[in-house]
């Protein structure tokens, strides 16, 4: 019958259950990164898929990330940076997350807060994302790309040369980004700087995707991701900024009204004429 064949479909439609004990926050976990995001289901779905096996996270002001209360499923091995034991999202992490249903995001106070008041941190540009870098964001990860913040590491493991502390204060340069590893500047802030030109300057680091992905030796990513302002950046502009990303391929991004669209430079010889 018609009512059976919709009863078939909507059970077809549905992701299969995750299970709901919290992950454990360690970062060199062997389990496999699946993307929930590639699924068949319609995207009207999406929301309902994540139902049962959605995260807890509380915003901290002082380090302008969310800290993760309980993480279920694997989304936690390819998002977030774990700083002293804790997993921490950024406000783009928090945006896609919570727009599927994977993330609810709390208060001081506890209290869930909702989507406009999400998409009004970042569209605010005070912490280390802009509206237009989310897009880039959302776009690559909904691709089954793993994505982190340029120069920002995923965990302090097996990184000697940050050192750890318990606090948690932000950078004089970037605001309230988590651009600091457990308040150590790490050359960060001095690696932004120089590479700062015309407001042109990497955002993302974007890997392939890969199901033996480990936040603890990530390798190197696939390209360095900067958006476009206005107008493509000129020939020394562009020199300028390849020259500091150590051979990783630089990809830039321009979104206009909604549409994200990717391209890259090649140097091209041109024939002499007689």
């Amino acid at each position: 019958s018609m009512a059976a064949a919709s009863r078939d479909r909507r059970r077809r439609g549905r992701a299969p259950g995750a299970a709901s004990a919290a992950a454990a926050v360690e970062d060199d976990g062997e389990e496999h990164h699946l993307n929930p995001f590639l699924s068949d289901a319609a995207p009207t779905s999406s929301r309902v898929q994540f139902r049962n096996v959605a995260s807890r996270a509380r915003w901290v002001e002082e380090a302008g990330a969310a800290e993760v209360l309980d993480s279920k499923g694997k989304l936690w091995l390819t998002t977030g940076v774990t700083r002293g034991g804790k997993l921490y999202y950024n406000v783009e992490e928090i945006g896609f997350l919570a727009e599927r249903g994977a993330l609810i995001f709390l208060d001081d106070e506890g209290g869930t807060i909702g989507m406009e008041e999400i998409y009004g941190k970042i569209a605010g540009g005070k912490y280390g994302c802009s509206w237009d870098a989310f897009q880039a964001y959302k776009h690559l990860k909904l691709l089954g790309y793993i994505i982190g913040r340029y120069a920002v590491p995923w965990t302090m493991k097996n990184n000697p040369t940050c050192e750890t502390t318990d606090s948690l204060e932000r950078m004089p340069d970037t605001d309230q980004s988590f651009n600091r590893a457990d308040g150590v500047h790490n050359g960060i802030t001095k690696l932004l700087k120089e590479m700062h030109i015309d407001g042109l300057h990497p955002s993302f680091e974007v890997y392939l995707p890969n199901s033996k992905f480990r936040k603890s030796s990530p390798g190197a990513p696939c390209f360095l991701l900067s958006m476009l302002r206005d107008k493509p950046p000129s020939r020394d502009e562009l020199e300028t900024i390849e020259s500091k990303c150590d051979g990783i391929p630089l990809k830039f991004c321009q979104v206009d009204n909604g549409r994200v669209s990717f391209l890259s430079f090649d140097k091209v010889r041109l024939p002499s004429l007689p």
